[in-house]
Protein backbone atom coordinates (compact mmCIF):
# COMPACT_ATOMS: atom_id res chain seq x y z
CA UNK A 1 0.00 0.00 0.00
CA UNK A 2 2.92 2.30 0.10
CA UNK A 3 2.89 2.89 -3.14
CA UNK A 4 0.03 4.75 -3.31
CA UNK A 5 2.29 7.69 -1.81
CA UNK A 6 5.32 6.56 -3.33
CA UNK A 7 4.50 5.33 -7.17
CA UNK A 8 0.94 5.97 -6.88
CA UNK A 9 0.78 5.20 -11.01
CA UNK A 10 2.23 1.75 -10.65
CA UNK A 11 -0.54 1.33 -7.61
CA UNK A 12 -3.17 2.37 -9.84
CA UNK A 13 -1.56 -0.07 -12.94
CA UNK A 14 -2.27 -2.94 -10.31
CA UNK A 15 -5.56 -1.51 -9.65
CA UNK A 16 -6.76 -1.75 -13.08
CA UNK A 17 -5.92 -5.44 -13.10
CA UNK A 18 -6.84 -6.64 -9.93
CA UNK A 19 -9.54 -3.79 -8.05
CA UNK A 20 -8.64 -4.51 -3.89
CA UNK A 21 -10.70 -2.07 -1.37
CA UNK A 22 -11.50 -3.60 1.86
CA UNK A 23 -7.92 -2.94 3.66
CA UNK A 24 -7.65 0.54 2.17
CA UNK A 25 -11.50 0.87 3.57
CA UNK A 26 -11.23 -0.28 7.18
CA UNK A 27 -7.77 1.60 7.50
CA UNK A 28 -9.39 4.76 6.57
CA UNK A 29 -12.35 4.35 8.51
CA UNK A 30 -10.62 3.14 11.43
CA UNK A 31 -8.78 5.80 11.38
CA UNK A 32 -11.31 8.57 10.92
CA UNK A 33 -12.81 7.23 14.13
CA UNK A 34 -9.62 6.89 15.96
CA UNK A 35 -9.34 10.93 15.05
CA UNK A 36 -12.75 11.88 15.88
CA UNK A 37 -12.63 9.62 19.75
CA UNK A 38 -9.42 11.76 20.36
CA UNK A 39 -10.99 15.09 19.00
CA UNK A 40 -13.63 14.66 21.35
CA UNK A 41 -11.49 14.75 24.20
CA UNK A 42 -10.74 18.15 23.83
CA UNK A 43 -14.05 19.46 22.85
CA UNK A 44 -15.24 22.39 25.04
CA UNK A 45 -18.27 20.53 26.10
CA UNK A 46 -19.02 24.34 28.06
CA UNK A 47 -18.69 26.32 25.13
CA UNK A 48 -21.15 24.31 22.38
CA UNK A 49 -23.77 24.06 25.88
CA UNK A 50 -23.75 27.67 26.11
CA UNK A 51 -23.85 27.92 22.18
CA UNK A 52 -27.00 25.86 22.47
CA UNK A 53 -28.82 27.61 25.20
CA UNK A 54 -27.90 30.81 23.45
CA UNK A 55 -29.99 29.46 20.39
CA UNK A 56 -32.79 28.18 22.29
CA UNK A 57 -33.25 31.13 23.94
CA UNK A 58 -32.73 33.24 20.46
CA UNK A 59 -36.04 30.88 19.39
CA UNK A 60 -37.75 31.82 22.59
CA UNK A 61 -37.96 27.92 23.54
CA UNK A 62 -40.13 26.85 26.83
CA UNK A 63 -37.97 26.80 29.94
CA UNK A 64 -39.17 23.54 30.26
CA UNK A 65 -37.64 22.69 27.04
CA UNK A 66 -34.55 24.48 28.08
CA UNK A 67 -34.54 22.24 31.04
CA UNK A 68 -34.74 18.98 29.58
CA UNK A 69 -32.38 19.88 27.21
CA UNK A 70 -29.98 21.39 29.79
CA UNK A 71 -30.28 17.87 31.45
CA UNK A 72 -29.82 15.78 28.44
CA UNK A 73 -26.47 17.50 27.58
CA UNK A 74 -25.29 17.06 30.87
CA UNK A 75 -25.97 13.52 30.72
CA UNK A 76 -24.33 13.39 27.53
CA UNK A 77 -20.99 15.38 28.87
CA UNK A 78 -20.78 12.84 31.86
CA UNK A 79 -21.39 9.62 29.97
CA UNK A 80 -18.33 8.16 28.43
CA UNK A 81 -19.88 5.87 25.94
CA UNK A 82 -21.97 9.00 24.78
CA UNK A 83 -19.05 11.02 24.75
CA UNK A 84 -17.25 8.85 22.96
CA UNK A 85 -19.43 6.15 21.40
CA UNK A 86 -21.12 8.83 19.53
CA UNK A 87 -18.42 10.38 17.50
CA UNK A 88 -17.38 7.16 16.71
CA UNK A 89 -20.11 5.47 15.47
CA UNK A 90 -21.15 8.97 13.70
CA UNK A 91 -17.53 9.26 11.83
CA UNK A 92 -17.80 5.86 10.66
CA UNK A 93 -21.74 6.32 9.36
CA UNK A 94 -20.74 9.40 7.87
CA UNK A 95 -17.10 8.25 6.16
CA UNK A 96 -18.62 5.20 4.53
CA UNK A 97 -21.39 7.34 3.32
CA UNK A 98 -19.27 9.97 1.55
CA UNK A 99 -16.92 7.59 0.08
CA UNK A 100 -20.02 5.34 -1.18
CA UNK A 101 -21.29 9.35 -2.51
CA UNK A 102 -17.86 9.87 -4.58
CA UNK A 103 -17.88 6.49 -6.34
CA UNK A 104 -21.14 6.51 -7.54
CA UNK A 105 -20.75 10.12 -8.37
CA UNK A 106 -17.46 9.82 -9.95
CA UNK A 107 -19.36 6.46 -11.88
CA UNK A 108 -22.24 7.40 -13.03
CA UNK A 109 -20.61 10.79 -14.91
CA UNK A 110 -17.54 8.80 -16.00
CA UNK A 111 -19.04 7.96 -19.67
CA UNK A 112 -19.74 12.04 -19.84
CA UNK A 113 -15.70 12.01 -20.02
CA UNK A 114 -14.69 9.12 -22.39
CA UNK A 115 -14.74 6.14 -19.98
CA UNK A 116 -16.76 3.05 -19.19
CA UNK A 117 -18.41 2.63 -16.30
CA UNK A 118 -17.44 -0.03 -13.56
CA UNK A 119 -18.12 -0.15 -9.72
CA UNK A 120 -15.52 -2.14 -8.40
CA UNK A 121 -12.95 -1.01 -10.07
CA UNK A 122 -13.93 3.13 -9.19
CA UNK A 123 -15.21 2.17 -5.55
CA UNK A 124 -11.02 0.74 -5.47
CA UNK A 125 -10.10 3.79 -7.23
CA UNK A 126 -11.92 6.13 -4.13
CA UNK A 127 -10.74 3.65 -1.07
CA UNK A 128 -7.05 3.79 -1.68
CA UNK A 129 -7.09 7.22 -2.97
CA UNK A 130 -8.88 7.79 0.40
CA UNK A 131 -5.60 6.65 2.47
CA UNK A 132 -4.04 9.83 2.75
CA UNK A 133 -6.45 9.43 5.79
CA UNK A 134 -2.97 7.98 7.18
CA UNK A 135 -0.82 11.32 7.22
CA UNK A 136 -3.92 13.13 7.91
CA UNK A 137 -4.74 11.84 11.05
CA UNK A 138 -1.21 11.76 12.31
CA UNK A 139 -0.35 15.65 11.69
CA UNK A 140 -4.08 16.48 12.58
CA UNK A 141 -3.99 14.25 15.73
CA UNK A 142 -0.68 16.17 16.52
CA UNK A 143 -2.07 19.71 16.22
CA UNK A 144 -5.01 18.55 18.29
CA UNK A 145 -2.72 17.19 20.90
CA UNK A 146 -0.65 20.36 20.66
CA UNK A 147 -3.25 22.82 21.03
CA UNK A 148 -5.49 20.48 23.33
CA UNK A 149 -8.23 21.85 21.25
CA UNK A 150 -10.62 19.58 18.91
CA UNK A 151 -10.60 22.82 16.76
CA UNK A 152 -7.99 22.24 14.45
CA UNK A 153 -7.49 22.65 10.58
CA UNK A 154 -5.25 21.51 8.07
CA UNK A 155 -7.04 23.94 5.17
CA UNK A 156 -6.15 27.58 4.28
CA UNK A 157 -8.20 28.24 7.03
CA UNK A 158 -5.27 28.35 8.84
CA UNK A 159 -3.78 31.14 7.15
CA UNK A 160 -6.56 33.53 8.36
CA UNK A 161 -7.10 32.53 12.33
CA UNK A 162 -8.83 35.81 12.77
CA UNK A 163 -11.68 35.38 10.54
CA UNK A 164 -14.93 35.35 11.63
CA UNK A 165 -17.29 32.31 11.25
CA UNK A 166 -19.24 32.79 7.98
CA UNK A 167 -18.86 31.11 3.86
CA UNK A 168 -15.15 32.52 3.50
CA UNK A 169 -14.09 30.78 6.75
CA UNK A 170 -16.25 27.63 5.96
CA UNK A 171 -14.62 27.48 2.29
CA UNK A 172 -11.10 28.06 3.24
CA UNK A 173 -11.51 25.21 5.47
CA UNK A 174 -12.55 22.68 2.98
CA UNK A 175 -9.95 23.69 1.03
CA UNK A 176 -7.58 20.99 2.71
CA UNK A 177 -4.28 20.00 1.77
CA UNK A 178 -4.37 16.39 2.23
CA UNK A 179 -8.75 17.02 0.47
CA UNK A 180 -6.32 18.16 -2.51
CA UNK A 181 -4.34 15.18 -2.22
CA UNK A 182 -6.65 12.55 -1.93
CA UNK A 183 -8.31 13.81 -5.14
CA UNK A 184 -5.34 14.67 -7.21
CA UNK A 185 -4.67 10.22 -6.66
CA UNK A 186 -8.75 10.20 -7.63
CA UNK A 187 -7.94 11.80 -10.93
CA UNK A 188 -4.56 9.86 -11.39
CA UNK A 189 -6.92 6.46 -10.75
CA UNK A 190 -9.18 7.46 -13.80
CA UNK A 191 -6.42 8.06 -15.89
CA UNK A 192 -4.49 4.61 -15.42
CA UNK A 193 -7.26 2.69 -14.48
CA UNK A 194 -10.20 3.45 -16.98
CA UNK A 195 -8.22 5.34 -19.60
CA UNK A 196 -9.37 9.03 -19.32
CA UNK A 197 -7.26 11.61 -20.52
CA UNK A 198 -5.14 13.89 -18.50
CA UNK A 199 -7.26 17.00 -18.90
CA UNK A 200 -10.81 14.97 -18.80
CA UNK A 201 -9.26 13.10 -15.78
CA UNK A 202 -8.43 16.10 -13.35
CA UNK A 203 -11.66 17.97 -14.51
CA UNK A 204 -13.57 15.25 -13.89
CA UNK A 205 -11.88 14.65 -9.98
CA UNK A 206 -11.43 18.17 -9.09
CA UNK A 207 -15.19 19.46 -10.37
CA UNK A 208 -16.86 16.51 -7.67
CA UNK A 209 -14.32 18.20 -4.88
CA UNK A 210 -15.34 21.91 -6.10
CA UNK A 211 -19.27 20.69 -5.81
CA UNK A 212 -18.36 19.30 -2.65
CA UNK A 213 -16.58 22.22 -1.00
CA UNK A 214 -19.52 24.72 -1.71
CA UNK A 215 -22.28 22.77 -0.37
CA UNK A 216 -20.20 21.80 2.96
CA UNK A 217 -19.26 25.48 2.99
CA UNK A 218 -22.42 26.52 2.32
CA UNK A 219 -23.52 24.21 5.60
CA UNK A 220 -21.20 25.42 7.50
CA UNK A 221 -22.11 29.06 7.09
CA UNK A 222 -25.56 28.16 8.11
CA UNK A 223 -24.30 26.29 11.16
CA UNK A 224 -22.14 29.66 12.06
CA UNK A 225 -25.01 31.90 12.13
CA UNK A 226 -27.63 29.48 13.92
Amino acid sequence: MLDIYLAPGRAFARLKEKPTWLVPLIIVLLLNMLFAVMASQYVDWEKQKKAALDQMRERNVPQEQVDRAIEGMDKFYTSPVMRYGVPAVSTLVVSLIALLFLAVVYNVSLPLFGGTSDFKRMWSIVCNASLVAVPATLVRGILVLLKRSSEVTTGLAVAAPGLEQGFLKALLTQLDIFDFWKFLLIALGLKVVFGVKDSKAYTLAFAVWVVVILALSLLGMRAGVR
